[in-house]
């Protein structure tokens, strides 16, 4: 049984509108899954934030609503981004509205954001999206419109992270990003509310961005992982934090 709209919206799963391009619920390998497609013609509708226009962390959705709402707009696809340390302030590479707030980050660490090769997802407007291992991103000489890095890569040329075990253990609600051949960018995130198909493992993620037909894909985040889609305007969203989020606003 589907919730309605405004519970999904509060607790945090894919509040799916059949009006929007894009927003889907697909089963795989035992797993499901919240997918929002973003087609190469809707590619300069996506947009990443942290900052608010005073300057400081948006923090959360709530955030993002309000700063959206000061500009007469409002919140039809969000989700969080790559991983942050205290601030919030995220790990490493972010680019917004083509501004470099946090720069590439190749120090080693621990942590997922730490399981070398990690990697950058970008967008430019007239090359289209990628995502790159880190460190050949900070080679690359691109200088794209939006950028966040996180990790661990999931998927870089078809080729699935080789720390990730086929028979690993360790099921967790997970969200990411991938780019199929045609230029189309796949959000996904395992549902939130199924505990038992909606924890999966980086290699069975990694498996379902190659079932959509991605040869790149990055990992996102873990159990903080929310998408919107859609969500009604009297929508109260339940606390998070995030550092910086994806959106589409309308």
């Amino acid at each position: 049984m589907r919730l309605p709209r405004w519970l999904c919206a509060i607790f945090g799963c894919a509040a799916l509108s059949p009006h929007l391009h894009g927003a889907e619920v697909v089963e795989h390998e035992g797993a499901k899954y919240h997918l929002f497609r973003v087609p190469p013609a809707d590619c300069s509708k996506l947009q990443l934030a942290w900052l608010g226009t005073d300057g400081k962390p948006l923090l959360d959705f709530n955030g993002l609503k309000r700063d959206l709402a000061a500009k007469g707009q409002k919140i039809a696809f969000a989700t969080n981004a790559g991983i942050y340390e205290r601030g919030p302030k995220p790990c490493g590479l972010t680019i917004c509205g083509g501004r470099e707030l946090v720069p590439l980050n190749l120090q080693p660490g621990e942590g997922n954001f730490y399981l070398k090769p990690n990697g950058v997802f970008f967008l430019d407007d007239k090359s289209g999206a990628g995502v790159m291992e880190a460190a050949e991103f900070g080679k690359s000489g691109l200088n794209p419109r939006l950028a966040t890095q996180s990790g661990p890569l999931l998927l870089r040329k078809g080729v699935i992270h080789p720390a990730f075990n086929l028979n690993s253990p360790n099921k967790r609600l997970r969200n990411a990003v991938g780019v199929r051949s045609d230029g189309q960018i796949v959000f996904v995130m395992s549902d939130r509310e199924d505990r038992t198909r909606g924890r999966v493992t980086f290699h069975q993620l990694s498996r379902f961005f190659l079932h959509l037909g991605c040869q790149d894909a990055l990992f996102l985040d873990g159990d903080i992982s929310t998408m919107l889609i859609k969500p009604p305007a009297d929508a109260a969203f339940t606390p998070n934090t995030f550092a910086a989020m994806f959106y589409i606003a309308e």
